[in-house]
């Protein structure tokens, strides 16, 4: 139960009529029945997990948690395996990674690393299979934490001065309106208090899904697909790039390389998952 403001302890200045009742009264009495209405919501509906659908308890509203139950939120962050500097695979707990490791070694990348929560299998597959429905913006949020609790300082210590979600051709967006890449590009760009510029990144044209790609069909298929819209990165600038999975990592170095001619200095690429694809 939400506590009962005490409007007597400390009597706030009267209005200009000295009958009305001060400013802080007002907010006080309205932050109370926000707290009653939202008690009154999770009473007729209660907050579910938002991958398995167990109830959850109810949370106040200053409590940024992810929407997950703990079994689920366990699961998701269940792996502890240190990332490749360079492409996010995992790698042994003393690897030294700033120049690539066995998966990345033999490939070239127009970004400067990634980061990400955890592998593409297991729950975390199942989260991200589930994340690309329509309707699923409040899954995608709720991974977009995770890796915020697990990458904060990394992303602060990066500092990057734009947030750009890898975006889909004007075509392909009418049949899969829901984007995660957008999703999880606001959380980010929220968290680190700079602009995101969803439009600045452009697809110029439809290309075959990569799912069903190897990974030289992966990278021809996306050759020279993206295209930065002129003047709207800042030239010598550190970009943020958000994605829900890196596999292969063609999509992600087509899009910086295409950053990097419109003159950003740094890329770093954030994802949900690093799938580990299909042998070379």
């Amino acid at each position: 139960m939400p506590p009962v403001p005490d409007l007597t302890a400390a009597p706030a200045a009267p209005g200009p009529d000295g009958g009305k009742p001060g400013p802080g009264v007002v907010r006080a009495v309205g932050g109370w029945l926000q707290a009653w209405g939202r008690q009154g919501i999770e009473f007729l509906y209660p907050p579910a997990c938002r991958l398995c659908a167990c109830e959850l308890p109810p949370q106040s509203s200053a409590d940024r948690g992810t929407g997950f139950c703990l079994s689920c939120e366990t699961q998701l962050l269940a792996d502890g395996s240190p990332g490749c500097e360079r492409c996010g695979a995992p790698v042994g707990m003393y690897a030294q990674t700033s120049a690539g490791c066995p998966h990345c070694r033999g490939d070239r990348f127009a970004f400067d690393t990634v980061i990400r929560l955890g592998v593409y299998q297991g729950v975390l597959k199942t989260a991200i299979l589930d994340s690309k429905r329509r309707g699923a913006e409040g899954l995608v949020l709720g991974l977009a934490e995770l890796v915020w609790r697990k990458n904060a300082d990394l992303l602060r210590q990066l500092a990057p001065q734009m947030v750009l979600p890898v975006p889909h051709h004007g075509w392909q967006a009418l049949f899969r309106p829901h984007n995660p890449a957008g999703v999880l590009a606001e959380a980010w760009g929220e968290r680190l208090s700079c602009p995101v510029q969803p439009g600045a990144l452009v697809k110029t044209r439809w290309t075959r899904s990569q799912a069903r790609l190897g990974p030289a069909q992966r990278r021809s298929n996306l050759k020279g697909v993206f295209t930065a819209r002129p003047g709207v990165i800042t030239p010598g600038a550190t970009v943020l790039l958000a994605d829900d999975v890196l596999t292969t990592g063609s999509t992600a170095h087509e899009a910086a390389l295409a950053l990097r001619k419109a003159g950003a200095g740094r890329v770093i690429v954030a994802v949900v998952a690093r799938g580990l694809g299909q042998p070379r």
